[in-house]
């Protein structure tokens, strides 16, 4: 009979020890499905984009890539607007992902007529004040922009299939956002760069993506635009 009674006990410990490994193996199971939340977790990376002597470069564009991995879409932001005022283009500098629409806006008291004889997209608008044209551009490229009327008005549209880019401001800074969490390859271009040269580049590795990194444009040609406030993308 004592038996017995040890029985019934060891048959409650085994109960109990099967009830503690089930909510054990239940905690291992959230934390194992836990992990690749934890590993995807988005990641912000600022990029500081200098000349030869170290000074900052403003209306740079800066992509990153993912490497090796698939690339999600690009989110343009809402809506994509070149303006005209002041007889000159706001933004001087844009990003366009590939596929995207671009409005061209005459908020001058003036006409304009814009146009673009560029590989990536050949186009031109007489706009009218308060007219507006859009152009949607499907190949990735440098698309410079002019004016026929006004020659001083100058601008560009860097068209892109990278799902991360961001253009620097005055201080030379320009924050990435939404990085998965996997090496990504950062380049920079900036309309001044000459004529066959190279934009910098640098891999970056995940564990890295918290440490801010500096790309260097070390030759750069003369800013030959006049009479642009900087307030509106100049220097």
């Amino acid at each position: 009979m004592g038996f017995a009674g040890g029985t019934d006990h060891g048959r409650a410990m085994m109960k109990t020890g099967r009830g503690a490994g089930t909510a054990l193996g239940s905690c291992l199971a959230a934390c194992l499905a836990l992990a690749p939340v934890v590993r995807a977790a988005a990641a912000d990376l600022t990029v500081m984009v200098v000349d030869g002597a170290g000074h900052p470069v403003a209306d740079a564009v800066v992509t990153a890539t993912p490497d090796g991995a698939a690339l999600p879409p690009a989110t343009p932001p809402s809506p994509l607007i070149v303006d005209q005022i002041d007889e000159a283009f706001v933004p001087y500098v844009m990003v366009v992902p590939k596929g995207g629409t671009v409005t061209f806006r005459n908020s001058d008291l003036t006409r304009h007529h814009v146009y673009s004889y560029s590989e990536a997209a050949k186009f031109e608008f007489v706009l009218s004040p308060g007219q507006i044209g859009q152009r949607k551009f499907d190949q990735a490229g440098i698309v410079a922009l002019g004016c026929n009327i006004h020659d001083h008005m100058i601008a560009h549209l860097y068209v892109t299939a990278a799902p991360f880019a961001a253009v620097t401001g005055k201080d030379g800074k320009a924050v990435l956002g939404g990085l998965p969490a996997a090496g990504v390859t950062v380049a920079a271009w900036q309309p001044r760069l000459k004529p066959g040269g190279t934009p910098p580049q640098q891999t970056v590795a995940a564990s890295a993506l918290g440490t801010p990194v500096t790309l260097t444009l070390p030759a750069l040609l003369p800013d030959t635009r006049q009479g642009i406030d900087p307030e509106r993308g100049g220097y």
